[in-house]
């Protein structure tokens, strides 16, 4: 794949014509048509400045469209997680999370959510793996804006931390009034929050309706 054909995929992914993708730009619509079709060359700056406009760090862009072997790796490793969860398979559980702790090079975020998994699949009785998983959020600058804070805390709500995740929340929701124009993948982060978030008012307090 190549850059040209990356930003056509992203931009298809975001749901943006062409004209939409470098709003705010100077690029015209013709230079940038060149540019997905490789007929244009793609100076640095401008890659940078519409993946900013577009609230894309350019370091997601390529870890997803030029993933190297170990993203590959960190990536099935991730969703073997998520299907534990989804299997309530806490022994598959456990066994990433060894796999995970023995790579001195993955991300906080994926230990963190391996942590709250095994938390959730043994009831969440386990207050430790809440207070360093929000310990960790908060060490993230410009939270709103970090895929893996946003996961973090979708996934540490808990009825016991609510005053303090509520108002988190409430930022989110202020923040991406217009959801659609954010990428498919803080859609879905976003998204999870709100379930998660839903999930624990309707369970705990018989919530119905919160907005």
């Amino acid at each position: 794949m190549t850059i040209g054909e990356a930003l056509k995929s992203l931009r298809q992914s975001l749901g943006l014509t062409q004209a939409q993708m470098i709003k705010g730009s100077k690029i015209t619509i013709t230079h940038y048509s060149k540019m997905e079709k490789g007929q244009n060359r793609i100076f640095v700056d401008d890659l940078i400045l519409i993946l900013q406009l577009r609230g894309v760090s350019i370091a997601n862009f390529f870890k997803k469209y030029f993933p190297t072997k170990y993203d590959m790796i960190i990536q099935e490793i991730s969703q073997e997680l998520n299907q534990a969860f989804y299997n309530n398979d806490v022994k598959k559980a456990r066994n990433l999370k060894r796999q995970i702790l023995a790579d001195k090079h993955i991300s906080t975020e994926l230990k963190d959510r391996a942590d709250l998994i095994i938390n959730i699949l043994n009831s969440g009785d386990d207050t430790a793996s809440i207070k360093q998983a929000m310990h960790d959020f908060f060490n993230y600058q410009g939270w709103m804006n970090d895929d893996n804070a946003i996961t973090i805390l979708s996934n540490s709500i808990r009825k016991d931390n609510l005053n303090d995740i509520t108002p988190l929340i409430m930022m989110l929701i202020r923040k991406y009034k217009k959801l659609n124009e954010q990428s498919l993948t803080r859609q879905r982060r976003l998204a999870t929050v709100g379930i998660n978030y839903l999930y624990i008012l309707r369970k705990y307090f018989k919530i119905k309706k919160v907005f």
